[in-house]
C-alpha cells in the first residue's frame, strides 16, 4: 500500500466517523454537497481521491 492509499483510507474513515457522529446519512451528505451518494461512499472506503 502506498502512502497515498493510506491517506485516502484514513481520510475516508475519519469522514465516515464524523458523518455518523452528527447523524447524517451518506445520501443526505451527498445531497448537501451536490455529489452522488456512490461518490461519497467510495471516498469513505478510501477508493477515491477527493482532489482529483
Amino acid at each position: 500500500m502506498s502512502t497515498d492509499d493510506g491517506l485516502l483510507r484514513e481520510f475516508g474513515s475519519r469522514m465516515k466517523e464524523v458523518r455518523q457522529a452528527v447523524g447524517v446519512s451518506r445520501e443526505a451528505l451527498a445531497h448537501a454537497a451536490r455529489l452522488h451518494r456512490t461518490y461519497v461512499s467510495s471516498v469513505e472506503r478510501g477508493e477515491r481521491n477527493i482532489a482529483g
